[in-house]
């Protein structure tokens, strides 16, 4: 599934709107850490806890049939995972760099949500945003061409990290061939062939940034022209 960005927010209830802040679940959460590479929990393990990122980038993923991987997801500071499993994860998350994290027991959760019922409907329009993001990425996967692809995920990246024109991708052009159905081959030759149009410029080994937006645009729009 695509990431939700709900940011931490003022701790405080709005009876207006009858919601509580997200951030009032972080009295309840315990702070961990992961290093690179390292699996925070396995597809198929018993989902006991939600996670928040507080810093660092996490994928979620699954081995498809014959062994080749697909990554659901990166999850960005502020984004949380693992809200969308039933007793179980149905796929495994792992961190693309060093992270540092939030854990909260789903059990305390729970209890929490039955306290305040205005968090149950933070919770629930979350996981349908989830939802919506993942419906989002089937329609990317099952009708864009690969350079149309690679130019919604940069502009989901952007809108992501600020809207602005400087994106960090974190994670390898293997990931990300990974999220979007292509190969590690055809993802580093349409990032060469978007720079030489003078649509982005790389920036190190992992920053792009934005030189015509309005193209971009168009370039992941196309598909629905």
């Amino acid at each position: 599934m695509l990431a939700t960005v709900i940011r931490s927010e003022p701790d405080r209830f709005s009876a207006a709107a009858h919601t509580y802040p997200l951030a009032a679940l972080d009295r309840i959460g315990s702070v961990v850490t992961a290093r690179s590479g390292e699996t925070l929990f396995h597809a198929g393990d018993e989902a006991r806890h939600y996670f928040k990122v507080k810093t660092g980038t996490v994928r979620t993923c699954k081995l498809l049939a014959g062994g080749k991987r697909h990554i659901g997801a990166f999850f960005l500071e502020g984004d949380y995972l693992g809200l969308d499993a039933d007793d179980t994860y149905g796929c495994s998350a792992e961190a693309v760099t060093d992270a540092e994290l939030i854990k909260y027991s789903r059990s305390a959760v729970g209890r929490m949500v039955d306290q305040h019922p205005g968090l149950r409907r933070r919770l629930i329009d979350l996981v349908s945003a989830e939802l919506s993001g993942a419906q989002t990425q089937m329609m990317l996967l099952g009708r864009k061409t690969a350079v149309e692809r690679l130019a919604s995920f940069l502009l989901a990246m952007a809108e992501r990290q600020g809207g602005g024109d400087h994106i960090s991708l974190p994670m390898t052009r293997t990931d990300i061939a990974d999220h979007l159905g292509l190969s590690t081959e055809t993802v580093s030759r349409t990032f060469t062939e978007i720079k030489i149009k003078g649509f982005i410029r790389l920036v190190g080994l992992d920053g792009v940034t934005v030189r015509n937006r309005a193209a971009l645009e168009d370039l992941a729009d196309a598909a629905s022209a």
